[in-house]
Order: C-alpha cells, then sequence, then structure tokens
C-alpha cells in the first residue's frame, strides 16, 4: 500500500452553525492544531508511504489563517525533501472566507478547494449564500476548479432542481445524505427517499450533454465498467485513511462516530505501525471484520462495497451489524446505473449523446494503457 489519505480536522472552529453539523458537540472549539504535532504526524507516516493525500477540514480550517498554512505548507515540503514522498493537499471549506490571498496560496501549493454549499437550500441549513457565491466566482476567475459538497437533509430538498442550479452555474456537485450524528441527530434517515431522486436524477444526467459531474456517477459508472473505482462508503479504508483532531488525538477518519475507537494521540506514537497495532484501531477492525463477513455471506454486492462504511454501521446498527439505510441505498443506485451502463455498451450507442462526464468515465476504462489513442479507445469501444 503506497497511499494513504489523512483527513486533518485544524479545528471544530467554524463561522458558521450549520443546523446538521455533526461537530455540533465539540461546542465548536477553537483550539487549532499544533504546528509541531502536524509535523510529527508527518514523520510519523511519510516513512511507510510514498503518496500521502491530505485532507484539511474541521469546522472551518481557514479560521486557522493564513500564516498557519504557509507554514504547514513548509513543513510538508521539507518532509516531501527528505523522505521522498509525494504530498497533495485539498480543503473542504464553506468558501466564505476566502478572498484573493487564499486563492494566491491555493495556486502556489496546488491546494484543491471543495466548497460546502448546500444550493436552493442553502439559506434554509447552512447561511451566507451570497459569500459561498462569490467564492466560486474568484475562483473560477483565477483559473481554479472547485466542486460542492451539497448536503440532502430533508424532504423538501429536490435533488433534481438542485443539480440543474448547479449545472447553469457550471459548478460540480456531490450530493450526500445528511449523517444523523450531532446536529443531525433527531432529524430521522432520509436514505430510501434519497435512493429513489437519486436514481431519478441518474436518468436525467446521464442525457445531459451539457451537464456537470456528479462525482458518485462517474464512480459507479467506473465501478459497472469494471474499472473498481471506489471512494470510501464502498471500499475497506481502514489502513488507508487517518484522521487527527486538533488536541492531536488519532481516528479512523474525519467522521463523528469513529470517536468511539481512538487510535492514541500523535503524541504517543513514533511510527505508523505503532498506531496500526493500538487498541483503538485493532478493536475497529475486528468489528468491521465481523459484520464484513455478515457482508459477505449474505449480498451478492460484497464484492463491489466491501460492507459499506464503518461510521455508518456506528451510526445505524453498531460496529458489527451491516447497516441497512446505507446498503439499501447502494443496493436501489447502483444496479440502476449498472443495467444502463451495460445497455449502452451492448448497443454501441454513440458516446456523444451522453453527459461529458460519462463519456470520460467509459473513455477512461478503456484506455488500458498510458499511450492509448483516440483511435484504440473507439476501436476497442466498437
Amino acid at each position: 500500500m503506497d497511499r494513504i489519505n489523512i483527513i486533518v480536522k485544524v479545528t471544530e472552529a467554524c463561522n458558521l452553525r450549520c443546523k446538521y453539523c455533526y461537530n455540533k458537540d465539540s461546542d465548536y472549539s477553537a483550539q487549532v492544531l499544533g504546528l509541531e504535532r502536524f509535523t510529527k504526524l508527518i514523520d510519523i507516516v511519510a516513512p511507510y508511504r510514498k503518496d500521502i493525500h491530505i485532507i484539511w477540514h474541521g469546522g472551518e480550517p481557514l479560521t486557522a489563517g493564513l500564516e498557519y498554512f504557509e507554514n504547514a505548507m513548509r513543513i510538508e515540503d521539507a518532509a516531501q525533501t527528505k523522505y521522498r514522498v509525494t504530498i497533495k493537499n485539498q480543503i473542504q471549506t464553506n468558501g466564505t472566507l476566502i478572498d484573493k490571498k487564499w486563492i494566491e496560496l491555493f495556486k502556489k501549493y496546488d491546494i484543491k478547494p471543495g466548497i460546502s454549499f448546500d444550493g436552493l437550500q442553502n439559506d434554509k441549513y447552512r447561511q451566507r449564500t451570497e459569500d459561498t457565491l462569490r467564492a466560486f466566482k474568484l475562483l473560477a476567475k483565477n483559473g481554479m476548479r472547485s466542486a460542492a459538497m451539497a448536503v440532502v437533509a430533508d424532504d423538501d430538498y429536490d435533488i433534481l432542481e438542485n443539480y440543474k442550479y448547479f449545472a447553469k452555474l457550471g459548478i460540480n456537485v456531490e450530493f450526500s445524505p445528511v449523517f444523523e450524528e450531532g446536529g443531525a441527530a433527531e432529524m430521522g434517515s432520509r436514505a430510501q427517499r434519497f435512493a429513489e431522486n437519486m436514481t431519478e436524477l441518474f436518468d436525467y444526467w446521464l442525457y445531459d450533454k451539457n451537464g456537470v459531474d456528479v462525482r458518485l456517477f462517474a464512480t459507479y459508472v467506473s465501478m459497472a465498467l469494471g474499472t473498481n473505482f471506489r471512494i470510501c462508503n464502498n471500499s475497506s479504508c481502514h489502513g488507508k485513511y487517518l484522521g487527527v483532531a486538533p488536541d492531536g488525538t488519532i481516528y479512523n477518519c474525519g467522521r463523528y462516530s469513529v470517536t468511539q475507537y481512538p487510535f492514541g494521540n500523535v503524541d504517543d506514537f513514533s511510527d505508523l505501525n505503532e498506531i496500526y497495532r493500538s487498541d483503538g484501531f485493532m478493536g475497529l477492525v475486528a468489528g468491521a471484520f465481523e459484520r464484513r463477513q455478515k457482508c459477505r455471506e449474505s449480498c451478492e454486492y460484497f464484492n463491489l462495497c466491501s460492507g459499506g462504511c464503518t461510521d455508518c454501521a456506528l451510526i445505524e446498527n453498531g460496529l458489527n451489524n451491516i447497516p441497512q439505510q446505507s446498503c439499501m441505498y447502494f443496493k436501489t443506485l447502483y444496479p440502476h446505473i449498472k443495467a444502463a451502463v451495460d445497455k449502452i455498451l451492448a448497443e454501441k450507442q454513440p458516446l456523444d449523446g451522453f453527459n461529458p462526464f460519462f463519456r470520460r468515465a467509459v473513455i477512461k476504462s478503456f484506455a488500458v494503457t498510458d499511450d492509448a489513442t483516440g483511435a484504440d479507445i473507439q476501436d476497442k469501444y466498437k
């Protein structure tokens, strides 16, 4: 395993108060992860991985300030030289604090921004819509691509209409069902309706020739074509992800429920293997293994979803048991997409009649070598 993803929760502080926030129970603490701890985290991981993907998260990570991130990037640069590793950065932000100085930093260090924004319902659950839209425009003006993460929090959220809204703005989007934890603990599951609405959206998205990317659709198309591209909800993430809290505590990822299984503090470890021998990691993996054995024995889709997300299992039925809602969602949406893909390929339908991101996923699946030409791909498709 050459790559690891590290979710760095810089701080729980945030300048918004989203009604469904899963960090609500943290009281939005202003503590910031110390740079000496960040340095040690990199020193722990870098000798064991060639590629490190860091996702800066929060709270609102930009509240830590420009100087903090300038220093963090210098730490990364030094580590890349010392350990001969590649470190790439992504940041998940609400966008309201983005200005020209932040964009200069993003461009200087090739930090990829993702923006949490709920589209037509943003004012209902997040607020400061105009500030976030200004960030999208400023990023685009400066030649930076960004995508929206939109939370589907209630039955009033019209996914199709919101997709059209994002498409009109030219913003790629990922729709996510609300996680029933933190501020959303009492909101109830939307999995059934979400699955049905996403299925309907896929049928529209597929033929939207001027459409934007919906990452989940492109992922499932790739899976249907056998390229085995996964997202964390449909893969075994243990050992591939780490999450670090502002106080230096290490968890499996950045989601809330996995905090039941702390691995220890950055201060307690000297190398990556010690983290993977911790009681927290071993307990989490043991419970997940038991759940996945149940999935393996009972589900034809196990090889595609690997028993689903551990955090979703913790929310729904406990670590050792199958997460019924997220399982139902996958079993509803993926077979629908697979059937559509199989039909298109069986009938050899011209790809120029489809969403450009569907075309891209198909083309990538046929480009089996780096030097494959357009003619090679077309011949294989035919």
